[in-house]
């Protein structure tokens, strides 16, 4: 697609660009539960079936307040008058996500947030997921919060037992029961090795309840972003608060400011980038589709990025990997060249909807271009030629780069299959009933 139709494209989505005011970051809740009042592990659905992971404003404050009016604007040049933003990063947000075949179908947003200045930039922010082990940070820092407050004590020793057992990610499923561990130490194996375990040891110990005042007290926090309970919810708009006080609490050098700081930067699974040099403390979220991770970046400049995504049905792989490391990179570049005074404590929306039908592209990437014709046949088509007929393509289009990977339709499934054994039809181009 020619640059000038990938930035009209782009701008058209532009809506809004508000002017936000810092706000306070709020403390703990009047009260708070610290006692094992909860008996029941797995009051939330997602620490048995949901946290089954395969492997994480002031803009405390993200809020609008009365003072600062939402405006709309009209967008026909994408350096975008005041916000002097370069056409170059529409033009790589565009190739990165727009061209990005599972972004025409499944949902991705992201939100960037410059510790310095405050401005921020965000795509599709209230587009609302499945939060997986994201949730686990915010918790984490909940429990360090009571510790301050004289709440909690971190050297308590839990035991692990069977009824704490969790599938999924972790490392203490392995272990023998009645293994004692410090509060502190299930804190590490919550945030480093994302163990869903620990973490049903810690809700039991901290359960919900509090942590769901202490996240509704935020203030940036949408409301069903704060619960914990019944597969809980998050945005990009709610990361990038929690993202923040997880910042403030470490920039505090309190007590356990670098407990947090080490347990987040040892985090497995990096998936958002910092650019050479920097340091990224983050907590990713994998469940079922849903891949995200929430980032703080100590770099040439300090800044937060989060992205979430919903690649709904597929086998995440080093390609959806890889749309977490061009988008990192692509901010990394950017928030180095912005200068502390630009743009102040703007924000930026934009909003790119899922492709309708009539405007989807196929992709070139053999292996991607298999998983959307597979897609849409089983979806939508009763056969290969009827896909061919309504996407105004032929045949030889789609069968030819799909053979050179090994595989060919078959009109039994309806759908391209491996190349069948040599014995059988090798030498034929699809698969017969």
């Amino acid at each position: 697609m020619p640059q000038g139709m990938k930035r009209k494209y782009l701008c058209s989505f532009l809506l809004t660009a508000a002017l936000l005011s810092g706000c306070e970051s709020r403390g703990l809740p009047d009260e708070t539960r610290t006692s094992a009042e909860s008996t029941n592990t797995s009051a939330e659905p997602s620490v048995d079936e949901h946290f089954s992971e395969h492997s994480g404003e002031t803009v405390s404050a993200s809020r609008v307040t009365e003072e600062t009016a939402e405006k709309e604007i009209e967008v026909t040049d994408p350096t975008m008058g005041t916000y002097d933003m370069p056409p170059e990063f529409y033009d790589r947000l565009y190739d990165i996500v727009g061209g990005f075949v599972h972004f025409n179908y499944y949902d991705i947003s992201l939100a960037y947030c410059d510790l310095e200045t405050g401005f921020r930039i965000m795509l599709n922010p209230d587009t609302h997921y499945y939060s997986a082990s994201v949730i686990k940070a915010p918790y984490m820092l909940y429990i360090y919060r009571l510790a301050l407050a004289g709440k909690a004590d971190l050297e308590q020793k839990l035991t692990y037992t069977e009824k704490y057992r969790r599938e999924g990610t972790g490392v203490l499923k392995n272990m023998e029961y009645e293994t004692e561990f410090t509060v502190e130490e299930l804190i590490g194996y919550c945030l480093e090795e994302s163990d869903n375990s620990a973490f049903a040891m810690l809700k039991e110990l901290f359960p919900e309840d509090g942590y769901e005042q202490f996240a509704a007290s935020l203030g940036g926090v949408h409301a069903e972003d704060a619960k914990a309970k019944g597969g809980p919810q998050i945005c990009c708009e709610s990361a990038l608060t929690f993202s923040r006080v997880i910042y403030d609490f470490i920039e505090e050098k309190n007590p356990y400011s670098e407990n947090l700081y080490t347990h987040m930067t040892n985090s497995r699974n990096a998936m958002i980038y910092g650019g050479d040099g920097s340091e990224v403390i983050r907590k990713y979220g994998w469940y079922d589709g849903f891949f995200h991770d929430m980032a703080i970046v100590y770099g040439k400049k300090r800044y937060l990025l989060t992205i979430m995504t919903n690649f709904d049905l597929l086998e995440i792989d080093s390609r959806e990997y890889g749309i977490f490391k061009d988008l990192s990179l692509l901010f990394a570049e950017y928030s180095a060249s912005v200068c502390e005074t630009e743009n102040g404590g703007d924000t930026v929306i934009i909003k790119m909807p899922k492709w309708e039908e009539n405007e989807m592209i196929l992709p070139k990437d053999p292996y991607m271009l298999l998983s959307v014709v597979n897609m849409k046949l089983r979806d939508s088509y009763k056969s290969f030629d009827d896909f061919c007929e309504d996407m105004d393509v032929s045949s030889a289009e789609i069968s030819e780069p799909l053979g050179k990977i090994g595989y060919v339709y078959s009109t039994k499934l309806n759908q391209f299959a491996p190349v069948p054994e040599p014995e059988s039809t090798a030498s034929e181009s699809v698969l017969k009933e």
